[in-house]
């Protein structure tokens, strides 16, 4: 198996802090279950499951980790030694369960904590938090940590727990202040009986886009999932993203206009899926009668194309509507499509980073196939707002504003005809008009509905006309608003009103929209 990385990848957090933080991964249990396998030290993708969690950590920017042994003890700390973790072995795991290793694990983060040098050099008298990680919880991300960690900046004396679906998830972190008060805990219904006894006074939930938080690892089934998920890990599910724009504090209108792209790229990706999928039926040897058109599309424009396999594969709708809900994640700032791509790589949603960098303007070659990036850019160009426009009236407006600056004409111009040439080729490949693909979504019309508070949120001053009335400047003009006050008006959940900034380490919201730049690169042009 591969050696994990020891350094901490990301620029470290501790100086944000308050008090340092221990990673205390519990790896006593016996995983009856998995029998005759054992969890921690389980392949999972190229390193051991406990590797993975020591990575996991390190990558967070806690670079202090600790394990918690009991069940094959001398096994476990071989492989922590051999990651450079120290280990506590908890001698009551059998009896105890995992309140017992709980308890064992803050007990060293506690007593070591307060000693010269500390645990992996944190200390020195002062008292350490801990994030409780069971081993099995491997695939919770490094952005999860990374956003408690942040959290914890501004809420020092807050047990902070991770949230995802409503509902809690691994790992929380608990402050120096609550570690006795645990400690001494009876430890009926475990770690999270211990917690609603703190009371609610005493708890902070972050909402973090993770469902990983809430996966385990408990039995054959469950370890086959974790390691087909793991390859998955980089890209977002929908309702991740959605929970990611909420993380960044995108505003309603902002949020409008993402939900309106996804609705829209999901139908295109829908509707060339549906015509790939004929094509093959076509020429698969006793299919049903079709065109021909579909047989041209599976093997290409010269029949036996080795790129016709590659052109005509399917799209990933899930892929495609993460990428639409994000592809504006980063607008506001310079180059806002290269900025978007950037941050997704840095908080580990590498995935559906260059769909979101190529969202703004792309370039299909004859004979390269579509695929969720082309679909995605696309859609963004039929969404003014969260309300359907057309090609032509989505640039006519720009060349109008534009009209006087020869160098930005050229560059809106030249962006139309490549949007119009990429429609005629969905239209061709998918054998419908572009309206038939849309319906029942239409031009002038809303591609998203949003919540009864949202409906005004592209009407003017005075307009009693309700969301689908954002036409031309105006409604441009609403959704960049919206959009450049996002960092003032909606701070992160969970940090108060006048609770001190966040860190800037790319998870906060972004600047406010700067000075609009008069060039042909400006940031308004579509």
């Amino acid at each position: 198996m591969q050696a994990v990385a020891t350094g901490v990848t990301p620029p470290a957090l501790s100086r944000f802090l308050p008090y340092p933080v221990v990673g205390v991964v519990l790896a006593a249990g016996a995983s009856s279950r998995m029998a005759p396998d054992f969890k921690p030290l389980l392949d999972l993708c190229g390193a051991t499951v406990l590797a993975r969690c020591v990575e996991m950590f390190r990558q967070a920017g806690v670079a202090d980790v600790l394990v918690v042994t009991g069940h094959r003890a001398d096994e476990v700390a071989a492989e922590a030694a051999r990651l450079g973790v120290p280990t506590v072995n908890n001698p009551a795991w059998r009896e105890g369960g995992m309140f017992s290793s709980v308890r064992a694990g803050l007990e060293a983060v506690v007593r070591r904590g307060g000693e010269a040098g500390g645990i992996g050099g944190v200390g020195g008298g002062e008292g350490a938090g801990a994030l409780l990680l069971p081993v099995d919880a491997a695939l919770v991300r490094p952005l999860t940590v990374r956003l408690l960690l942040e959290h914890a900046a501004v809420r020092t004396d807050r047990v902070l727990l991770p949230v995802f679906d409503g509902r809690w998830g691994h790992p929380p972190l608990l402050p120096p202040s609550v570690l006795p008060i645990v400690l001494a805990d009876s430890g009926e219904g475990g770690l999270r009986g211990a917690l609603h006894r703190l009371g609610p006074q005493a708890l902070d939930e972050v909402g973090v886009p993770d469902r990983f938080i809430l996966r385990d690892m408990d039995t054959p089934d469950d370890y086959r999932a974790a390691c087909a998920h793991w390859t998955t890990r980089e890209v977002p599910t929908p309702q991740e993203a959605r929970t990611l724009l909420a993380v960044r504090g995108i505003p309603p209108g902002g949020v409008a206009h993402a939900e309106g792209v996804a609705a829209v790229a999901v139908r295109l990706a829908d509707a060339l899926n549906a015509a790939r999928g004929m094509a093959v039926q076509d020429a698969w040897p006793g299919g049903q009668p079709g065109t021909g058109a579909g047989l041209d599309r599976v093997l290409g424009s010269e029949r036996g194309s080795e790129r016709g396999s590659e052109r005509d594969s399917e799209l990933d709708s899930e892929l495609t509507e993460s990428a639409a809900l994000l592809h504006d994640i980063a607008k506001g700032q310079p180059r806002h499509e290269a900025a978007g791509g950037a941050l997704l790589r840095e908080l580990g949603f590498s995935g559906v980073a260059d769909i979101v960098s190529a969202h703004r303007d792309t370039t299909l070659v004859d004979g390269q196939p579509l695929t969720e990036r082309e679909v995605v850019y696309f859609a963004d160009k039929l969404v003014r707002c969260h309300i359907v426009v057309d090609v032509e009236s989505r640039f006519g407006e720009k060349l109008a504003q534009w009209r006087h600056d020869p160098d930005a004409a050229s560059a809106i111009e030249g962006r139309m005809r490549r949007a119009l040439a990429l429609r005629a080729r969905i239209e061709r490949e998918a054998g419908l008009p572009l309206a038939d693909i849309l319906h029942p979504l239409a031009v002038g019309q809303p591609a998203w509905e949003p919540d009864a508070g949202e409906a005004g949120l592209c009407a003017g001053p005075g307009s009693h006309t309700g969301a689908g009335s954002c036409t031309g400047a105006r409604q441009a003009a609403s959704c960049t608003a919206s959009t450049s006050e996002s960092s003032q008006t909606h701070p992160s959940p969970g940090t108060a009103p006048d609770s001190p900034p966040l860190p800037a380490s790319g998870l906060a919201p972004g600047p406010a929209l700067g000075p609009v730049r008069q060039s042909a690169e400006d940031e308004n042009l579509p």
